[in-house]
């Protein structure tokens, strides 16, 4: 049975990367590592050798499950994992899901995501979501804050990195008194090369908390540091 995901989502990948560039072929060869059914427990070494960038995530109170970087379109990058949950991220905002019990289908005005930014930080944006089972056209906004350095701790290592919050506000969308309409997400960035590592979002009231681990990142810093 694992045999078979994994040959599924093997397959899955390969239908991702068809037509795109060869580069990409190459995540396929070593793809297994990334896609095995089992709680992320990755040594540095085994990352490091990974063609294929992985990336940690954990929801709720699931174990953790790992995913690779199936394809690259321009700012958006799509992440699969074994059972065939792809994650399509806008500079690290999740802005699509598929495969989920709800879906997020779509997000807009992405040109003014804050963390697209080279310069300094947005203060605000504002976009639309298209939610199953919540509604479409659902307008979000959120507010942004740097928090300056600390450190952090990934794979035994500690990081300094920049922290930065988004205060996000979610329309009522039924007659209800409705509940968490308000929610923080963290993103926490290399404070040198501001390249996020790390972060902890969710994109809807009642839905799961990611907490998320850009592995491949974080061990390509690591080695930076040892030359």
């Amino acid at each position: 049975m694992k045999k078979s995901l994994l040959l599924t989502a093997i397959s899955l990948l390969s239908l991702l990367v068809s037509g795109c560039s060869t580069t990409i072929n190459a995540y396929i060869k070593t793809v297994s590592l990334a896609l095995e059914d089992r709680t992320v427990s990755y040594t540095v070494d085994e990352i490091a050798a990974s063609k294929a960038d992985l990336l940690q995530i954990k929801a709720g109170g699931r174990d953790a499950a790992s995913l690779a970087l199936a394809y690259i379109d321009g700012d958006k990058y799509r992440w699969v994992s074994g059972d065939k949950v792809i994650f399509t991220m806008h500079h690290g905002v999740i802005v699509r899901t598929e495969g989920l019990d709800n879906e997020l289908y779509y997000t807009g005005n992405l040109k003014h995501n804050p963390l697209a930014s080279n310069d300094v930080l947005a203060y605000s944006w504002q976009r639309k979501l298209d939610l199953e089972n919540v509604g479409f056209g659902l307008p979000v906004s959120s507010t942004w804050r740097v928090h300056g350095e600390e450190s952090q701790t990934y794979l035994g290592a500690t990081l300094t990195v920049t922290k930065i919050t988004e205060s996000v506000i979610f329309p009522e969308t039924t007659p209800y008194i409705d509940t968490n309409l308000e929610w923080e997400n963290t993103y926490y960035l290399d404070a040198k090369s501001k390249q996020l590592l790390a972060s902890t979002q969710k994109f809807s009231p009642q839905g799961d908390v990611y907490d998320m681990v850009y592995l491949s990142r974080v061990v390509r810093l690591m080695k930076s540091k040892e030359q």
